[in-house]
Parts: structure tokens; C-alpha cells; sequence
């Protein structure tokens, strides 16, 4: 007597799958093929959890498998599925911009202190910018949470800009028209004499000397190097961009950046140096590194 075909339900696949992306050390095996499965089945990974003994479909087995061997190859899951999200907001992604990290959110809470130790309340009417905004994660989550701000973003990329806008008319309904992006490189497009309370930016600053030593092999394969790589060292877009800020901040104004732990401190000595700015402090992220620094425009640098 033959022994009967193996039924690929919702929870082999699973198994299965979970084992395969383990040979090639992926960090959450489970997780990664609960999401692409989730993604060739069109529904929620809360619903897999529901439908255990559902037998996909051969449309969704192959879209399944698709997404399993090019995520072996490396690719992002982010990309596959083309959306990730960043401080409980989902966000379009493709690899005209980097994928959102926690890492980052420990900026937008820092800008939020700050909103309320300077103006007391996060209904402050207050003016955001943007520098590298990439898929716009920070200027469209920072005016979802201010209901009266205004916010810019700017990237030398103009698909970059694509995804950031796309992303922006997504939450159109809470946003109106608080929410504009520009294309130019650092403060080129903004207009002379325009200053805002608060300047961002997740700059690139990765150094090409940390590539074997220090990056993910699907980040570098994978993700915008524009968007990385800050020159040899990861402070050389830095140290262009930080002689600027203070022209564009108006008095008593903040500016907040992430950086690599690995520059930290030479980022904050560039700061002391440049005319106009004062280093305040840095903010760590969940593993204690030096994440994002805080700085305040002083009397000089207009």
C-alpha cells in the first residue's frame, strides 16, 4: 500500500520553511516565513494562527516560494513584501530607500521630548525639516503625533522621493497638506531665509572601511548605498552638512541626528567646532549605543 502524498497546509509550509531559512542563519526563520506566507495568501500572520490545516492554494504556493528563495539569496523581507513598519506606522518600502530600523525611533522620541520641553505641548504649532528623508518615515510620523506641524522632507533621490510621497498620501486624511517633500542635496532646494524650529536627519554615515567588518551582506548587497555610505569614514556628508544647520534653525532652535556609534565622538567634536551650534547630549538606543545627538543653535552661524 503507497503511502499517501504529504498535504502542505498552513502549518507544514511553515515548519518546513522555518528549517530551510535556518540553514542559511537568518535572524527570525518563523517570524520571516510567517510574514512572506501572510504576503502570497493575502492576509494577516494573525490569521495563519486561524487557518493551521488550510491548504494554500498553487497561486499562493508560488508566490510563497518565490519570496523563500529570493529571501535565501538574501533579499530584505521588507522589499519582498514591500511595506515595514516604524513607530506602529506602516510604511511602502522598496530599494530606492533604506528599510526603517528601531534604531530610529529613538530619534522621533527625542524630537517629541523636545516639542514639549520647548513649547510645552505636543499641539504646539511647530516646523519640521527633514535632510535625507528617504521614504519620509520621519517627517510623516512626526505630523501624524503633532497635529499642528509642519514638516519637509529632502532627499537627493527622486525615487526615494516616489515612495516618500506615496507614503505621505497614504495617511492624507490626518495629514492635509502639512506634509511636503523637495528634491535637492542637503538644504540646496530649501529656500534662503527659510528656518524652522526642528532639523532632522538620519544621514548616510556608514564609512567604506566598515563594509566587510561591520555590515549585513543583504544591507550592502541590497540597500540604497546613496542612502548608506557617508564617504570613507561616514562623517565626510557630515561634516557638508553641519556648517548649514544653523542657517536654517531659527534661535534657540534643535537639530537631532542619527549616527553610527563608531562616529560618535568625532561627530560631536565636528560639532563644537562649527559656529552657531551646541552640542547638548546623545540619546542611546536599546542596546546603549550612542544613537542620536541632540544639538541647539547658539548666538553665531546665521
Amino acid at each position: 500500500m503507497s503511502e499517501s502524498p504529504e498535504v502542505w497546509t498552513v502549518l507544514r509550509l511553515l515548519q518546513w520553511t522555518t528549517d530551510y531559512l535556518k540553514k542559511y542563519e537568518m535572524p527570525s526563520p518563523r517570524l520571516e516565513a510567517e510574514i512572506l506566507l501572510a504576503e502570497a495568501m493575502h492576509c494577516s500572520r494573525v490569521d495563519l494562527y486561524t487557518r493551521f490545516d488550510y491548504v494554500p492554494n498553487e497561486a499562493e504556493r508560488a508566490a510563497f516560494k518565490a519570496h523563500i528563495q529570493k529571501r535565501a539569496q538574501g533579499m530584505p523581507v521588507a522589499y519582498l513584501v514591500g511595506h515595514k513598519e516604524f513607530y506602529s506606522i506602516d510604511f511602502l518600502v522598496d530599494p530606492n530607500v533604506l528599510i526603517p530600523r528601531p534604531e530610529t525611533e529613538f530619534l522621533i522620541v527625542g524630537l517629541f521630548d523636545l516639542v514639549k520641553e520647548t513649547f510645552g505641548s505636543m499641539d504646539a504649532e511647530v516646523s519640521i525639516c527633514d535632510i535625507g528623508t528617504g521614504s519620509g518615515i520621519l517627517p510623516v510620523t512626526s505630523a501624524l503625533h503633532l497635529k499642528n506641524a509642519r514638516a519637509v522632507g529632502v532627499d537627493i533621490s527622486r525615487g526615494a522621493l516616489d515612495v516618500a510621497e506615496k507614503n505621505a498620501q497614504r495617511y492624507a486624511e490626518r495629514l492635509g497638506d502639512r506634509v511636503t517633500f523637495q528634491e535637492g542635496d542637503l538644504f540646496s532646494s530649501i529656500a534662503k531665509g527659510t528656518q524652522f524650529d526642528f532639523i532632522v536627519s538620519n544621514p548616510p554615515y556608514v564609512g567604506r572601511k566598515e563594509i566587510d567588518a561591520e555590515l549585513e551582506t543583504n544591507v550592502y548587497r541590497y540597500e540604497p548605498h546613496t542612502a548608506l555610505f557617508g564617504g570613507e569614514t561616514g562623517t565626510e556628508l557630515i561634516g557638508r552638512m553641519l556648517p548649514d544647520v544653523p542657517k536654517f534653525l531659527k534661535d534657540g532652535g534643535a537639530f537631532l541626528m542619527e549616527l553610527s556609534p563608531m562616529i560618535h565622538d568625532a561627530v560631536v567634536e565636528m560639532v563644537r567646532k562649527t559656529p552657531g551650534l551646541t552640542y547638548l547630549r546623545t540619546i542611546r538606543d536599546l542596546d546603549q549605543q550612542e544613537r542620536i545627538i541632540v544639538v541647539q543653535k547658539s548666538g553665531a552661524g546665521e
